[in-house]
């Protein structure tokens, strides 16, 4: 399953420690799984050679800096395999796209957007409609209100959801400006979370003492979030799933008992509050469809007064994951 390269619990516990704070150094990592950082270096430089990481990105709260999520739904027909990978490299090379996945089950192409304005999406939507509305059969849109990231209990061995770290951000958190310089070095960081600090300088023409004060500054306005690995879920023998929502009757206390719990369930990666034709999204990783199949059925049955009903996504292949506008490629 992965390509030759056996993942021991040496390299699990990098991967957890990766997954909870990307940027810290091999050294770091190696105090605290007992390597040298050389073997650190080469365990993370093979998990990359193998897929199993596909890159690290930094959690930019965007919505501080006044930038909208949305995200397009469509369902496609009359359309092949190679159409559908036309389409999706279309919505890739548009600069405003954050994510790009094609997917069975209820949608088949789910597509991101981080947009200044609403204006700014319907542009975005309506050149594609206009190049491809001969296959485009259905679509849907939603607004992110509520996003959390969630750290992968299943890499640790104790599994414990408890002792995970999550970092979230909101519509309603205050809105903070930035000037040119830090809006660089969120470009650079956003899909390259461990890019040094004498990198970033040597590519702005500063001192890496400025770029280590910038981010540090970055980190405490919570404009910086954090730093995540971003993993392969196959080659980890896990099924990337979203479960789609539609709630009815809820008031606030008991939306607010459905996200913690449903937050809490395991394999739940990023849960989404959304204003849209449903009220929640739930994405997973987890073992299998059976898995996601018996977490839904449990979700029913502990709210079934607020779930109205539920469709589900499985994630066949992602093009695009950049969490911030103009993100510079991944260096890796």
């Amino acid at each position: 399953m992965n390509k030759g390269y056996k993942i021991d619990a040496k390299d699990l516990k990098i991967l957890t420690l990766l997954d909870k704070r990307a940027r810290e150094s091999n050294n770091q990592i190696g105090k605290k799984v007992k390597l040298s950082k050389e073997v650190v270096k080469y365990r993370i430089d093979k998990m990359i050679e193998k897929g199993i990481i596909v890159r690290f990105h930094t959690i930019i709260n965007y919505f501080k800096l006044g930038i909208i999520k949305y995200k397009l739904y469509l369902r496609i027909a009359n359309a092949n395999k190679q159409k559908l990978e036309e389409i999706a490299e279309y919505f890739r090379k548009n600069n405003k796209t954050e994510w790009v996945a094609t997917t069975t089950g209820q949608w088949d192409l789910i597509i991101g957007f981080l947009v200044n304005n609403m204006n700014e999406f319907d542009d975005g939507v309506q050149s594609a409609l206009n190049k491809f509305s001969k296959y485009i059969k259905d679509k849907s849109v939603t607004s992110t209100l509520y996003l959390a990231h969630h750290t992968r209990e299943f890499l640790e061995a104790t599994g414990n959801k408890e002792d995970e770290k999550i970092v979230y951000h909101t519509t309603k958190d205050p809105q903070e400006k930035i000037d040119e310089l830090d809006d660089k070095i969120l470009r650079l960081l956003a899909n390259n979370a461990r890019v040094s600090t004498v990198d970033i300088a040597n590519r702005l023409k500063i001192t890496p003492r400025i770029v280590q004060y910038r981010i540090k500054s970055l980190e405490n306005r919570k404009i910086i979030l954090g730093y995540k690995a971003h993993l392969n879920p196959f080659l980890l023998n896990r099924i990337f799933c979203k479960a789609i929502i539609y709630l009815v009757n809820i008031t606030h206390a008991r939306l607010q008992e459905f996200v913690n719990y449903a937050s809490s369930l395991p394999g739940a990666i990023w849960p989404q509050r959304v204003l849209g034709a449903w009220d929640f999204e739930l994405d997973f990783e987890l073992e299998n469809y059976e898995s996601f199949q018996d977490t839904l059925l449990k979700l029913r049955e502990q709210f079934p007064d607020i779930i109205k009903s539920q469709e589900f996504c499985i994630m066949s292949k992602e093009y695009k994951l950049d969490l911030f506008p103009n993100a510079e490629a991944p260096l890796i």
